[in-house]
C-alpha cells in the first residue's frame, strides 16, 4: 500500500450553477454539510464524484480535501487517479492518492468498499478531516432501496442511506445520476468510465438496470424511490418513541417478555423483534422479514429457530432471546492431515487403516475436500438401508434440542454429510475394515 500527496492551499470557486446551488442548499438543510467543517471528498473520477468535488470546492465554506484510490483491480486506474489529481489541483484542493493493491476475485466490490472506507478514515485522522463525503446520488439510493426490499428488508432497511452517518456524509442524495451526467457534459468534464459499472455479474449493476427500466414505466422513478426512503426515515423518527415505550414494557433481562410481545399489535411486535436483532448484532439475512416472522413464531409457541450468522432465537421461561450459542463457528476446511477447532471441540484428520467406528472416531473413504461446520436446515445423512435421514430428526431422537443443534460439529466430505460428530457416520462414506481410509476423530 502506498500513499502520495499533491497540492495544498485554499480551494477556489469552480462552476456555480443551479444544480450545484440546489444540491448544496439541500445538503446544508439536512446537515450533510456543516458550516466550516473540514471535509474529505472520495473522488474516483466518475461523473458523480467529479460533481462532488466541484460542488464542495464551489459551495462549501469549510476546508475541502480530495482522496482518490487505486484499488489495484485495473491497470487503467493509475492513469485515472492522475486525472483526479490534475482536476483537484486545478481547483486548488489538496489531494492524496492511495494505492491499495487489492486483487480481483470473489466479493471484490465489498472488499473494495471496506478497504476504501478504512483508508479514508485513517487519512482523515492523519490530516484532520472531520467528515468524509461520497458522491452517492438519488439514483444510488433508489438502487439500494430496491436491493434491500428484494432481500426482504423491513422499515429500517427501506430507509437506505442517510445523508449523514457518523463521519460519512452524502450531500448529493437530492439529485440524480442523470442530472450529474448532464452537468458534466455542460461543464466540459470527461468522467472516468469504470467497466465494472456495466458488469451484470454485480448485484448493483443489475439493480441499476432495474431502476432504468422502472423509469421507462414511470419517469423520475429513481427520484421517487429515493423520496420513499426519505419518508421511511421521517416516519421512523416518529415511530421511535412508540417503539421505545413498547420496549420498556416488554424488556426482560437480555430478551423480551413473550406474553408482552404477543399482546402488542403485530406491526409493533415486528419492530420490537428488529430491535432485539439489532442488539444481538444481526446483519444481512438474519434481519430479513422472513427471519422476523420466524422469531414471531417462536414467541407464539415454537421452541427456537436458527438464523443466519450462527444466531438462534429461543424461548425459555417466558423470555424471548436472540443469541449466538457458545461454540458456533464458520465452515472451515480440514486439511489431511490436520486439525480444526469447532468451538471447544478439535477435529483431526489423518490417513489410517479402517477400524470399527465409535462416537469419537470414525473411518471414511478418502474425499477430495473436507469441511467442518455446524448443522444447517436440510442436512441429511446416509443410512445403512440406502435411505437418508434428516440430521435434525436424528439429533432430536438422541435428545439434542433444536437450539443446540448448531453446536454439534458436522464433517462434510465433498458436499455430503460424512460424520455428525459424536452421533453417526454416513453409511455411504464408512470405509471397509482394514482398507486405507481417512481417520476422523475428536482430539482430546
Amino acid at each position: 500500500m502506498s500513499v502520495e500527496a499533491h497540492g495544498s492551499g485554499e480551494h477556489t470557486a469552480g462552476v456555480n450553477d443551479d444544480l450545484i446551488a440546489r444540491c448544496a442548499a439541500w445538503a446544508r438543510e439536512c446537515g450533510a454539510l456543516r458550516s466550516g467543517e473540514a471535509t474529505l471528498a472520495l473522488v474516483s473520477g466518475g461523473a458523480d464524484s467529479l460533481f462532488l468535488m466541484h460542488m464542495l470546492a464551489t459551495a462549501h465554506d469549510g476546508p475541502v480535501g480530495v482522496l482518490t484510490i487505486d484499488h489495484g483491480f485495473r491497470p487503467e486506474a493509475a492513469a485515472e487517479t492522475a486525472q483526479v489529481v490534475a482536476a483537484a489541483t486545478t481547483l486548488g484542493l489538496p489531494v492524496r492518492v492511495e494505492r491499495l493493491g487489492l486483487v480481483p476475485g470473489p466479493g471484490a466490490p465489498q472488499r473494495a468498499r471496506r478497504a476504501r472506507y478504512a483508508s479514508a478514515r485513517r487519512i482523515a485522522a492523519e490530516d484532520g478531516w472531520s467528515s468524509i463525503a461520497t458522491g452517492h446520488t438519488a439514483s444510488d439510493q433508489a438502487e439500494t432501496v430496491l436491493m434491500r426490499i428484494a432481500r426482504g428488508t423491513g422499515r429500517d432497511g427501506a430507509r437506505a442511506m442517510a445523508s449523514r452517518d457518523g463521519d460519512l456524509v452524502r450531500p448529493m442524495l437530492a439529485i440524480t445520476a442523470d442530472e450529474v451526467r448532464k452537468w458534466c457534459g455542460q461543464s466540459g468534464l470527461v468522467p472516468v468510465m469504470d467497466p465494472s459499472n456495466d458488469d451484470d455479474t454485480y448485484t448493483r449493476t443489475r439493480a441499476r438496470r432495474l431502476v432504468a427500466d422502472l423509469a421507462r414505466v414511470s419517469p423520475g422513478a429513481d427520484r421517487n424511490i429515493a423520496a420513499f426512503a426519505d419518508r421511511m426515515r421521517d416516519e421512523s423518527t416518529v415511530l421511535a418513541g412508540v417503539v421505545d415505550a413498547a420496549w420498556a414494557r416488554c424488556r426482560r433481562g437480555d430478551g423480551l417478555d413473550v406474553a408482552g410481545v404477543v399482546a402488542e399489535p403485530v406491526a409493533l411486535s415486528r419492530l420490537l423483534i428488529r430491535r432485539l436483532l439489532d442488539e444481538a448484532g444481526a446483519i444481512g439475512e438474519a434481519r430479513s422479514s422472513a427471519a422476523v416472522e420466524r422469531i414471531l413464531d417462536v414467541a407464539r409457541g415454537r421452541l427456537a429457530t436458527q438464523l443466519a450468522g450462527g444466531l438462534v432465537a429461543s424461548r425459555a421461561g417466558g423470555t424471548l432471546t436472540v443469541s449466538r450459542p457458545a461454540g458456533i463457528t464458520e465452515a472451515t476446511s480440514l486439511n489431511l492431515p490436520g486439525e480444526v477447532a469447532f468451538g471447544p471441540v478439535r477435529i483431526g484428520a489423518r490417513m489410517a487403516a479402517a477400524q470399527p467406528c465409535d462416537a469419537d472416531r470414525v473411518f471414511i473413504t478418502a474425499p477430495r475436500r473436507l469441511v467442518v461446520r455446524g448443522w444447517r436446515p436440510g442436512d441429511r445423512i446416509a443410512m445403512a438401508d440406502g435411505h437418508h435421514q434428516s440430521v435434525a430428526r436424528m439429533l432430536a431422537s438422541r435428545g439434542v434440542p433444536s437450539v443446540l443443534r448448531p453446536e454439534v460439529p458436522i464433517v462434510v466430505a465433498d458436499s455430503e454429510v460424512a460424520w455428525v460428530v459424536g452421533h453417526r457416520v454416513s453409511a455411504a462414506r464408512r470405509a471397509p475394515l482394514g482398507q486405507p481410509a481417512v481417520q476422523l476423530e475428536v482430539v482430546r
